[in-house]
């Protein structure tokens, strides 16, 4: 739900009784305001300071998390800018497709302001390889990945899977290692295989298991009759996280309210994808990559499935994108089990800033001005 700005009452009456002294005149704009009025963002007529302050930020540049996919930290960005609410707070946001691995670099170098990170996992290895970087949303507070082996596989239990070739798309993603190591599986005994992102390769191949986003691959393979069985992180009570922003840490302590303004304006285009996601999944495919082979039924299928994921992982009593303590340090404390990160390599309450996500709330509710 969306609150008001508090302080627009009090903002606006005085100019509305100052032009109902003037009378009219004799322009075209309506009455109670002028032409200027009329045009001016939102924030500007509400809060001329902190728009100014906005504006100082110059160009916020946002790389996203892979192309313009369908995704939470992507498609809410879309939409944000697509409805302009964005420019509703005073801010030159301009969007640029990214690779979330590739993010932590251009933006710890300020390169560009906000990036989207696949987990906060992802956020915490670049920052104890040194990234200047602070995340400010994390929407998703499971694993969106999950791990799927044929239906009639001999792999019955995860302490099978030293027994055959995994399939790999670069590497296995932290929380199905979690999972395994959970289980009692030294990783290295598995055979990995690199592949690409056709999980048809699964029947084909050599390959008996196969790590997936569970918002993408299910669908190619339910479309095609394909039957498989799942082990998911999730049920293992792997901390994991998925759909993620990050800010250029000096950015964000020289320009506050834009970056507060950033994530109160992004949370409200992830409103506008659950109010309607076939016209948010729209704004998205408008901007992609047509070599990528974006389908409206693929991405809304992303999207849809990403926020369900949201919303059910997220407590009733938290507004969604915060970020607790507790939870990422479970994930930072399977990094360090990993052997991904040295042990206190990451300061986790350093690594993140929930400030923002309090700022833009009423308890869960988003407040946004002037409505």
């Amino acid at each position: 739900m969306i609150r008001t700005w508090r302080r627009t009452a009090a903002l606006l009456a005085a100019p509305l009784l100052l032009l109902a002294a003037c009378g009219d005149d004799g322009d075209d704009a309506s009455p109670g305001t002028t032409a200027g009025e009329e045009t001016a963002p939102l924030l500007e007529r509400v809060d001329p300071d902190r728009c100014e302050a906005n504006r100082a930020a110059g160009t916020i540049t946002f790389a996203t998390g892979f192309d313009f996919g369908a995704a939470a930290s992507i498609l809410d960005v879309v939409a944000a800018e697509a409805e302009g609410y964005y420019d509703d707070l005073c801010l030159d946001v301009e969007l640029q497709p990214g690779f979330s691995v590739q993010n932590l670099a251009s933006l710890s170098a300020g390169q560009v302001q906000l990036a989207g990170v696949g987990s906060f996992s992802e956020a915490a290895k670049g920052v104890a390889e040194g990234a200047e970087i602070t995340t400010v949303i994390v929407y998703g507070k499971t694993p969106v990945e999950q791990l799927i082996v044929e239906a009639d596989s001999d792999i019955t239990e995860l302490a099978d899977l030293t027994s055959a070739p995994m399939g790999v798309k670069g590497g296995i993603p932290y929380s199905i290692r979690a999972m395994i190591a959970a289980a009692g599986v030294d990783e290295s005994e598995i055979t990995q295989i690199d592949v690409d992102f056709n999980p048809v390769l699964l029947f084909e191949t050599e390959i008996e298991s196969l790590p997936v986003y569970k918002s993408n691959e299910p669908r190619q393979l339910d479309e095609q009759g394909y039957e498989y069985r799942v082990f998911d992180p999730s049920d293992y009570d792997v901390a994991g996280s998925f759909g993620v922003i990050a800010a250029n840490t000096g950015f964000a302590e020289e320009h506050p309210t834009a970056v507060e303004d950033f994530v109160r304006a992004t949370l409200r285009g992830f409103q506008f994808g659950i109010d309607d996601p076939e016209g948010a999944v729209a704004a998205s495919l408008e901007r992609s990559d047509p070599d990528l082979f974006f389908s409206q039924e693929s991405e809304l299928f992303r999207w849809e499935t990403e926020r369900d994921l949201v919303l059910a992982s997220t407590p009733e009593d938290e507004p969604i994108g915060n970020m607790s303590l507790e939870r990422l340090s479970a994930e930072v404390e399977n990094l360090e089990r990993l052997g991904v990160i040295e042990p206190g390599s990451v300061d986790v309450a350093a690594a993140f800033d929930n400030s923002f996500i309090e700022a833009v709330h009423d308890g869960t509710e988003l407040v946004w001005p002037g409505e």
